[in-house]
């Protein structure tokens, strides 16, 4: 949520309270050593506030002993951004409690590690093995260009008390780029609800005689110039005049960024300002789909009736100018916008798009691609065989988990196991779905060659996983086998690797039996490579680090 100041007067019900613990409870993982609905409550919110994976999410807890009151840890570098976010979370089995706020005690541990975080003053003495693996990649981060920090406060109660937030405020004021989140049950409740996409059929009415209309085969498209108090017509929600309906932004692959991204700042400081009347000739304005649309040919500032329709690009300039709108609606109102409004009859056209509108902007690469030909190939192939292929995050949440295929998680595996990339693999993932796209996913792929990588880094993954339950139980773990944490991809490439040398089907369950010899090599190589200095988050960057564990596997 953004940092607006919360009242305290929301109730926790108990069918949030609910809904919350039921899927608290999907998360546990005992094998992961996330055995009680407390830890499940981390990776959860974590995977659900950053939009992560479930691998990145497990892998960012770093809660137990020594945690420095931090239980996660996630360095955010994708789309060129440079943020660390810190998370504190609570959760409660019982119902009466989450009527309580946040642990306000929490506080000075947060502001005691950003402090040594920043100040540099953290050891292995002072933290435990996890989370000091992510300090030493924040401090990495913190040396780049523009770094920031986010604090995330996040339980399934109400959200800490006003006076204490003030207190938080003004303790981070003295850190630039230090930012603070907070969620309490009906932020989480917001967070987690989804609906299926409505039909949504609106009348907009255009300026003048300002539109152009034009007819290719199946396609049709109109353009126009519409005010701003007609945006916010077509965008509000019907049962709350004063929200955005979001269902209208679905088709959307990226909607708001809030008014604390510097783009949005922008566009609202532009249609506020004196120079406003510029605006139509300063921003690209929106992309509307529709099933069909209708207006008066000829007609002077006629209505269009538009139907199943949705804004596909322009997320941030329609939210932008509503926000715009609130603050000044007599001033935004004369604001002028550029529309195109395209009638695709085939979903096909309307997903081109999508895609193709919004690809000069920093939108996640996967759900670009998520409705291409191969990933659909791929969808269907592995039906065939019992399996559900996700090309969108979650899109067989409903199946048994293990016969669920994840696009993201497949093209990483094969790009470590078949294409000789784990540091790309586990450190660059969005890659797999940028520019190594048509690398990973070529019409050469064999959709079923998907599935023994997959197969393999889950083996490699139950070892990961046994040295994470210990290091949280606070049991005895070998120093040696830390690498797993940071090092599972180059495991994965070391399998194959052993595979080429032994003369067996990388793509046969037989790659599975050469999983121990794997994790011994990655294991020699970094003993190998030890000094004072040395950190398993930059050792696995090196592109240079596959080189020397191929180096020894040697031939029999």
């Amino acid at each position: 949520m953004s940092n607006e100041e919360i009242s305290g007067t929301a109730m926790a019900t108990l069918i949030d309270f609910s809904t919350v613990t039921h899927k608290v409870n999907e998360w546990i993982d005992a094998e992961l050593g996330i055995d009680t609905a407390s830890k499940a409550f981390m990776p959860l919110m974590v995977a659900s506030i950053l939009d992560i994976t479930e691998e990145e999410a497990y892998d960012s807890i770093t809660d137990g002993g020594q945690d420095r009151g931090v239980d996660a840890l996630f360095i955010d570098d994708r789309d060129g951004k440079n943020t660390i976010h810190v998370f504190q979370l609570k959760f409660t089995e019982d119902f009466i409690k989450s009527k309580s706020n946040f642990p306000s005690n929490e506080i000075d541990k947060i502001l005691s590690f950003l402090n040594d975080l920043l100040d540099k003053d953290i050891s292995q003495n002072n933290c435990n093995p996890i989370l000091f693996e992510k300090v030493k990649e924040a401090w990495q981060s913190l040396a780049k260009k523009n770094p920031a920090i986010e604090v995330h406060f996040c339980s399934n109660t109400l959200p800490m008390v006003p006076d204490e937030r003030n207190r938080l405020r003004k303790a981070i004021e003295k850190w630039n780029g230090v930012g603070e989140n907070h969620y309490g049950l009906d932020e989480i409740i917001n967070l987690f609800l989804s609906i299926k996409r409505p039909k949504i059929d609106r009348d907009i009415r255009i300026i003048d005689k300002d539109y152009y209309d034009r007819t290719d085969g199946n396609v049709r498209a109109l353009i126009c110039t519409i005010d701003t108090a007609e945006l916010v017509k077509l965008i509000s929600d019907p049962d709350d005049k004063d929200s955005v309906y979001r269902p209208i932004f679905d088709e959307n692959v990226r909607v708001y960024l809030s008014n604390r991204n510097n783009i949005n700042k922008e566009i609202i400081s532009t249609a506020l300002s004196e120079d406003r009347h510029l605006f139509w000739y300063l921003n690209n304005g929106l992309t509307i789909t529709c099933s069909s649309f209708s207006y008066a040919k000829g007609a002077r500032a006629p209505v269009v009736s538009l139907k199943d329709v949705q804004i596909v690009n322009g997320g941030q300039t329609s939210n932008a100018l509503f926000e715009a709108s609130a603050r000044d609606l007599e001033r935004v109102a004369d604001v002028l916008l550029l529309v195109r409004i395209i009638e695709a009859k085939e979903q096909s056209v309307g997903h081109k798009v999508s895609e193709t509108t919004n690809s000069q902007t920093p939108i996640k690469s996967r759900d670009l691609r998520a409705n291409s030909l191969v990933q659909r190939k791929i969808e269907e192939a592995l039906a065939a065989k019992g399996y559900f292929y996700e090309r969108k995050t979650g899109q067989f949440a409903d199946q048994p988990r293990e016969k669920r295929v994840d696009a993201q998680t497949a093209g990483q595996a094969y790009l470590a196991y078949a294409l000789d990339m784990p540091e790309v693999a586990k450190k660059d993932r969005g890659r797999v779905f940028g520019d190594l796209f048509e690398t990973v996913f070529s019409d050469d792929l064999l959709p079923e060659n998907l599935l023994i990588p997959l197969a393999v880094l889950k083996k490699i993954d139950a070892f990961k996983k046994d040295v994470q339950r210990r290091l949280r139980r606070d049991e005895k773990v070998d120093q040696e086998d830390l690498f797993i944490i940071d090092g599972a991809y180059h495991v994965l490439f070391a399998v194959r690797r052993i595979c080429d040398r032994d003369g067996i089907d990388e793509f046969s369950h037989d790659a599975l039996s050469r999983i121990d010899e794997a994790i011994e090599a990655v294991r020699s190589c970094v003993k190998s490579n030890m000094n004072e200095t040395f950190s398993f988050n930059r050792f696995f960057k090196d592109y240079g680090t596959r080189t020397k564990i191929e180096s020894l596997i040697s031939p029999k």
